[in-house]
């Protein structure tokens, strides 16, 4: 049985409203890091692929790291649909992640 891989969060809204200001609304691009995040993941995954087979020739107890990074990305995909509120007093955040 194989894991899905969910895709990333592509877009964040950050809404902050204050009551003697006018509210901000940002949108921010997330797709936009995710090539960066691609690359800088590409060589810890490759060290972490050769660690594991190193590991599996020399008979020593198999790691798994290349697994525990691509769950981690997977975990990092899960985080679509969040919204996150806070309210501290008369100021509201809200933060959503899609």
């Amino acid at each position: 049985m194989t894991m899905p891989i969910p895709m990333p969060p592509m877009v964040a809204r950050v809404h902050v409203a204050e009551p003697d200001r006018r509210p901000v609304r940002l949108w921010l691009p997330l797709f936009l890091l995710w090539p960066l995040m691609a690359l800088l993941l590409a060589l810890p995954l490759l060290i972490a692929a050769i660690v594991d087979v190193a590991l599996w020739l020399a008979g020593q107890r198999y790691h798994h790291y290349s697994v525990l990074i691509v769950r981690t990305l997977a975990l990092l995909g899960d985080t679509k649909d969040t919204t996150v509120r806070v309210r501290d007093g008369r100021t509201f955040v809200d933060i959503t992640i899609r």
